[in-house]
């Protein structure tokens, strides 16, 4: 009998590599969490923590929460838009001049549509261009 068939590692069919990797695994779960600061050259302190102490909003698998966001476009006819989107609510609201419109997300294809209550104002956002009414095409700023 030669000298790897005695081994008792390999009688339960375990890599030495692979044992070797679970010990330091098990090594490093068993150390405390402990949070490390540095200071950078610029003087920004940097303070790492284990994942379990980041909160949930801010872990990268967690969805974001949808907070309404301003664009402004630019129209031929029209001149200057300032539109609130609100993706939770699903609205725009459109202010040209001395006019606001509060329009609801409906149906669409491709980009997002808004529509006022009986669909006789439409604006359809679509990339960085919207078209109104099916008509006048404004691109944003």
């Amino acid at each position: 009998m030669n000298l790897v068939d005695q081994n008792p590692i390999r009688e339960f069919g375990v890599n030495r590599r692979y044992l070797s990797f679970l010990l330091c695994v098990g090594t490093l779960m068993a150390l405390p969490a402990i949070a490390e600061t540095t200071t950078s050259d610029a003087g920004i302190e940097v303070v790492r923590k284990p994942v379990s102490e980041i909160p949930a909003q801010y872990r990268s698998g967690t969805t974001k929460p949808k907070k309404p966001f301003a664009v402004r476009y630019t129209c031929p006819e029209s001149g200057r838009l300032y539109v609130v989107f609100d993706n939770a609510e699903q609205t725009a609201t459109i202010e040209m001049g001395q006019t606001t419109r509060y329009l609801k997300q409906g149906m669409s294809a491709s980009g997002a549509r808004y529509v006022n209550s009986d669909e006789s104002y439409i604006f359809w956002v679509k990339g960085k261009n919207v078209t109104i009414n099916g008509k006048e095409v404004c691109e944003a700023d």
